[in-house]
């Protein structure tokens, strides 16, 4: 369960930044010329597709879907839980949608308009589900694990067993 417990840290980070942009989408917005709510969105749009991006890499990893030190490109790990049938095809697009959308905050920033952090602001819901989703695949590797190293017991001691039986 130890290797789960970065996945976990980073769902914590994913679930505590959504509060916090609940909180900057939902509260009065300034209109004057002050860009703080601007800088505010944006920077919580921008910190919550680092954190699920993180976590993609988490599970693509922990469930197999990338082999040890494989270089992967951003989008490329929600097309593997596409290819595994983690996701399906509309989620896909709309994970690789943000992923698009965090590289414009972090390379042209100044392109960024409050219209976009709205609407990006509405996907909200299909995030959370995707994190939900990995939840769910992190538990079930889990379980798998579980499963295989109980079946490993059973066949050693099934083994013992037999082995004490032939040579007593």
């Amino acid at each position: 369960m130890k290797k789960n417990a970065p996945s976990l840290e980073i769902i914590h980070d994913i679930r505590q930044y959504f509060e916090d942009a609940n909180q900057i989408f939902n509260r009065k917005r300034r209109y004057d010329n002050d860009r703080r709510d601007f800088y505010a969105r944006s920077m919580v749009i921008f910190a919550i597709s680092n954190r699920i991006i993180d976590l993609a890499r988490e599970v693509t990893s922990i469930c197999g879907y990338s082999k040890p030190g494989e270089q992967i490109r951003n989008k490329v790990f929600f097309k593997r839980f596409n290819d595994h049938q983690v996701i399906d095809l509309k989620m896909r697009q709309e994970m690789i949608n943000l992923v698009n959308f965090r590289n414009r905050i972090s390379h042209h920033f100044f392109e960024i308009t409050n219209d976009e952090l709205e609407e990006v602001y509405t996907r909200f819901p299909t995030y959370l589900e995707f994190v939900q989703i990995m939840e769910h695949e992190i538990e079930r590797k889990s379980t798998e694990k579980r499963l295989l190293a109980g079946i490993g017991v059973a066949a050693l001691i099934s083994g013992i067993l037999i082995l004490v039986w032939y040579f007593s």
